[in-house]
Formats: structure tokens, C-alpha cells, sequence
């Protein structure tokens, strides 16, 4: 894995990015985005005489991209051999009013209409898994959204390769996999099957297509995410240990401080719009301490920030602000910044 450490206005990658290469080809579901120049330069360094004992003597695992002015750096990193599940797989095209009954009967779906869980449902795949069967690996990119149909699972750490313990259980009509897709890093733990097991699943493209197409889905899984940061099963999660990042297309800027908040998490945000501009918001405990956007300082600056809609952003843990900058509490800054918001849309 290729992990991005340091860049500057570089157009493919941002600080927390990652390539994973899948020697002799990439993981595109696992990589954020992909370079050709730096997989070329990583395997020209690389000894390949023997292609099933391919190892980086790159000095102290790293390497830069091949830009001359401002090159990428990445830090390189050895990963488990590839998890792939193997479930029984079959289709729900013989029992799609089934399968739409019970999405209604899940509370996060409970609203949307049977026309579209209908259409929902033709890009289900329905998977079996036996007892001790892993749905999700620790240290893995989320592939697919899964809801639970039959059965309970586990979601568990690990020490080595011995289990350390059992951060929670996941029954019927529970989720999972939305933590690691929506964020788009690693999950912090693996889900195991504990007895014979059927979920359903959604691909990731097709989650991410439900929640562009359904704003109000998105803001129903984003306050799910803020919740689960806060819960039990997050708690494996400690300061600094698992990158926070994302696309503002995905989770808006409210719901991002929102998760921040309410996990009372440190750092310093940053964000970066498609057009180069940056701004920055950096966190205490939880608590806004200051924020800064096109010269602009303090709450002025975050209630400019709010229009954003697209754009990238990430938490770095190390950047932590020593001095309280801003008066207000997290939701007093929010709602103002909503109410300016919603009278210059008004005119």
C-alpha cells in the first residue's frame, strides 16, 4: 500500500489517499485514486527478478512521485495477503416484494418509497455464509453496505492472529460497512459469522449512487455514522489511530464537524475544494478552537465554508490548536451558519 504523507496541489491524491497494489496489478476498489507514473517508478525500484518474492529496497519505505517540483511523497506499507469472502451468492430477482417488505421494516429505510426500494432491490445480492466466515477484514476498504436478513455476527479485534476480543454483536435488520465506505479507509475490525448467516448487499458504487440520488438517505447514514463514532463499537478507534477522511459529496461539511463533535476527537480538519481553494478548521476535545478560509478567521470563516458541496477533506490528529479561538459552542456555530446559508439562498 502506497500511502499518501506529504503533497501539494497534487490533482489525483490528497493527505490519508492510498494505492493498493496488488502485485502485478492495482486493488482499484481498495486505492483512492490510481497514478500510473508512480506505480511505474515503484516497480523499476523494485527487484522483480523473482515475482513471487517481490520486496521495496527503498530506503526507509518510502518514495516520491516522479513530479519534479512539489513530488508526492508515500509511504510504503506491507499488507496482509488480500482478503476476498466467499459466500454462496444468489440473486433476489424471484422475491423482490420480499425483499422490499423487509427493507420497510428497517427503520433507516423505512421511509422511502416502495418504488424505490424496488429498484433498490434488483442491485441486491443476497450472501450465505457459514459460522466463521468473515463478511469484512479488519485493515480492508468495505466493498459492499450489508444488512443483516438471518443470523448474528460479531464484530471483533485481534491480537496477532488470535481473537482479542468481541467489540459487539450484529443481528437481524442491523448494518454495517457504511463506516469504512463513507469515510473511505480501512475498517477498524473484522465481522464474522457466528452460526449460519444471510445478508444482503449493496455494492459499494450502488450505496454511493443511493446516497448522491436520495439527500435524505445521505443525511440519515451520516447522523448513523456520527452515532456509531460515539458508540461501543468504535471504541477500538482511539485518537489518531485511523485516519478520518472523505469527499464533501458524500458527507457535508455539517455532518463532518458533527461526527468530529460528538466523538470529541482532536486535530486539525482540512479541506480542499476542486478548484485549489483550501481552508482549515481544528478541533479540541471535540470543541471548535479556530477556523481559517480565504484569509478569514473564526466563525465568519466557517459560515463561508458551509456552501462547499464538493470538495475533499481529512483529519490530522497531530495538528492540534492550543488556544481557543471561538466563543461559540459546535451547535450555536452550526445553526447560525445554516440560518445565513438559508437567507442568501432566499435572496
Amino acid at each position: 500500500m502506497l500511502k499518501v504523507v506529504e503533497e501539494l496541489n497534487c490533482p489525483l491524491f490528497r493527505a490519508g489517499d492510498v494505492m493498493v497494489l496488488d502485485l502485478p496489478g492495482i486493488d482499484k476498489g481498495s486505492s483512492t485514486n490510481i497514478c500510473l507514473p508512480v506505480v511505474a517508478k515503484f516497480l523499476a525500484e523494485t527487484d522483480t527478478t523473482h515475482c513471487d518474492q517481490l520486496r521495496s529496497p527503498i530506503e526507509k519505505g518510502e518514495l516520491r512521485c516522479p513530479r519534479k517540483e512539489s513530488p508526492v511523497l508515500f509511504e510504503i506499507e506491507e499488507l496482509p495477503e488480500r482478503f476476498e469472502p466467499k459466500p454462496v451468492v444468489e440473486a433476489l430477482l424471484d422475491d423482490i416484494a420480499g425483499a422490499v417488505a423487509y427493507l420497510r421494516s428497517i427503520p433507516i429505510f423505512n421511509t422511502l418509497s416502495a418504488a424505490f426500494l424496488a429498484q433498490l432491490a434488483h442491485r441486491i445480492r443476497v450472501e450465505r455464509y457459514e459460522d466463521g466466515g468473515t463478511v469484512l477484514m479488519k485493515g480492508h476498504v468495505a466493498r459492499a453496505f450489508y444488512v443483516v436478513v438471518k443470523g448474528e455476527l460479531e464484530v471483533v479485534a485481534f491480537a496477532e492472529q488470535q481473537v482479542a476480543s468481541v467489540v459487539t454483536k450484529v443481528r437481524e435488520k442491523d448494518c454495517f460497512g457504511e463506516m469504512s465506505i463513507l469515510t473511505a479507509t480501512p475498517a477498524a475490525a473484522s465481522v464474522v459469522a457466528r452460526g449460519e448467516v444471510w445478508v444482503y448487499a449493496i455494492d459499494k458504487g450502488d450505496f454511493e449512487l443511493l446516497l448522491r440520488e436520495n439527500p435524505f438517505m445521505a443525511a440519515r447514514f451520516t447522523r448513523l455514522m456520527a452515532s456509531r463514532l460515539a458508540a461501543a463499537n468504535f471504541r477500538i478507534v482511539r485518537e489518531g489511530s485511523k485516519p478520518f477522511s472523505g469527499k464533501l459529496a458524500v458527507m457535508n461539511l455539517v455532518t463532518v464537524i458533527q461526527v468530529l463533535a460528538d466523538s470529541q476527537r482532536s486535530g486539525t480538519l482540512f479541506l480542499q475544494d476542486y478548484t485549489g481553494r483550501t481552508a482549515k478548521v481544528a478541533f479540541n476535545q471535540g470543541s471548535v478552537f479556530d477556523m481559517e478560509h480565504a484569509g478569514v478567521q473564526g466563525e465568519e470563516a466557517l459560515f463561508q465554508l458551509l456552501s462547499w458541496k464538493e470538495g475533499d477533506f481529512w483529519l490530522d490528529p497531530a495538528q492540534v490548536p492550543p488556544e481557543d479561538k471561538v466563543a461559540q459552542s459546535v451547535m450555536n456555530l452550526l445553526l447560525e451558519g445554516l440560518r445565513r446559508h438559508d437567507e442568501a439562498a432566499r435572496g
